[in-house]
């Protein structure tokens, strides 16, 4: 029987230790998935809608959003809305995709977002500093720019051309990078009051 050679012997603890970190980062820089559709019949986890957050590439928010598919109440209806604060998303059967419903979740993202976040972004987009955060006299307020942001940031961790995006979201390689990074540091902080 012949021994194992010595460098064997230091390789396979070395190995198993360099799995364990790559491990153990992997699960450190992953995105908290931590949101759970509710239809309003009670399906809960439906897909494939459940399935796109759960593959967003950033934090999604914490608990239960309640899913309509009767689109949004008002004259003329609006084809997607998040009503503020409500944890809701309302979304008419033909406008229900992928980069709709994450634009969606961005709004109640940002219910729970906290203020200095929002002045990041603001700061990366180049905002105004007097530009209302959610103004319904604006044609592009920033709630809506962040809500495309954080569809964008959910489908793709880089872009390698500036995007064109609703309501004139418009960023760089770098402002996607900026922006992305803002979501994922505002995961887990308390709530604005």
């Amino acid at each position: 029987m012949n021994p194992v050679p010595p460098v064997l012997i230091r390789a396979v603890p070395v190995r198993a230790l360099v799995i364990a970190v790559a491990a153990t980062l992997l699960l450190m820089v992953a995105p908290a998935h931590a949101t759970v559709l509710v239809l309003t019949d009670g399906t809960i986890a439906p897909q494939p809608y459940q399935g796109w957050i759960d593959a967003a590439l950033v934090p999604t928010p914490p608990g239960e959003i309640t899913l309509s598919l009767d689109g949004c109440p008002g004259d003329p209806p609006m084809p997607a809305c998040s009503p503020t604060n409500e944890g809701m998303i309302q979304l008419s059967p033909e406008w229900a995709n992928r980069q709709v419903l994450l634009h969606e979740v961005g709004h109640v993202y940002d219910d729970l977002m906290p203020e200095w976040a929002r002045e990041r972004f603001r700061g990366i987009v180049a905002a105004r500093p007097r530009l209302v955060w959610a103004s319904t006299r604006s044609r592009n307020p920033l709630n809506e720019q962040f809500a495309e942001a954080y569809s964008l940031c959910a489908r793709h961790s880089s872009i390698r051309e500036r995007y064109d995006g609703g309501y004139h979201y418009s960023p760089t390689p770098a402002q996607h990078r900026a922006v992305c990074s803002v979501i994922r540091q505002a995961a887990g902080l308390p709530a604005r009051r």
